[in-house]
Parts: structure tokens; C-alpha cells; sequence
């Protein structure tokens, strides 16, 4: 996938990878994935599965952080407070926000 910083184009390179760039591989693999969870989601919203989004925005939270995306951790929990809430528009707009902001994360500077 390829789209919170300063503008919506920049990219946001993995902040782990800064510190330790051993950890290309597995952030590769980790931004390799959001696509299919982004999906997840939104099938989730078109079924009204709150549940099912939640775990998966709790679990995005989590890893997002993990992997040196902490813009990712932070909207993921905005979005599993609207999930718990059952708010569709909320959850429908944050997720919007979401998938931008994967959409701009790259594994290091320039890649």
C-alpha cells in the first residue's frame, strides 16, 4: 500500500529502522501487510462487525507502535474507541484517515 505528518504526501518512514536498520526485513513485511488488514477493516465496517473491527484496530495499535509507526498506533486507537462505541460514521472517517496515512508509510528514508 502506498498513502498525520506535515503534509499529506510525505512519507512516514519506519522510526525503527531509523534507530536500526537491521530491521528492514521485518518491517518490510509488516508494511507488506497493512493493505490486507486495511481490508479487513473496511469488510468489517460493511458488516457492522464492531467486534471484529476492534480486535483489528487493537492489534494495529499495537504493532503499528512496534514497528516504528506511531501515527499508525494512535489512529488505530481512535478507531477501536469508535468500534467499541459501535459509531459507524466515526469508524467510516477514521479508518478514511487510516488507510491515508498507510497508504504514505515507507520502510526508511526514501524508500
Amino acid at each position: 500500500m502506498a498513502d498525520c505528518n506535515d503534509s499529506p504526501q510525505t512519507p512516514i518512514p519506519s522510526e525503527l529502522v531509523r534507530e536500526d536498520p537491521s530491521f528492514a526485513d521485518i518491517v518490510i513485511e509488516f508494511v507488506d501487510g497493512l493493505e490486507d488488514r486495511v481490508r479487513a477493516m473496511e469488510e468489517a465496517i460493511n458488516q457492522s462487525d464492531f467486534e471484529a473491527l476492534r480486535t483489528a484496530a487493537h492489534q494495529l495499535k499495537g504493532s503499528g507502535g512496534g514497528y516504528g509507526y506511531p501515527d499508525l498506533s494512535t489512529t488505530s486507537a481512535e478507531l477501536e474507541q469508535y468500534a467499541k462505541a459501535e459509531g459507524l460514521e466515526g469508524c467510516q472517517n477514521v479508518l478514511n484517515d487510516l488507510k491515508s496515512l498507510c497508504g504514505r508509510v515507507v520502510v526508511g528514508d526514501g524508500e
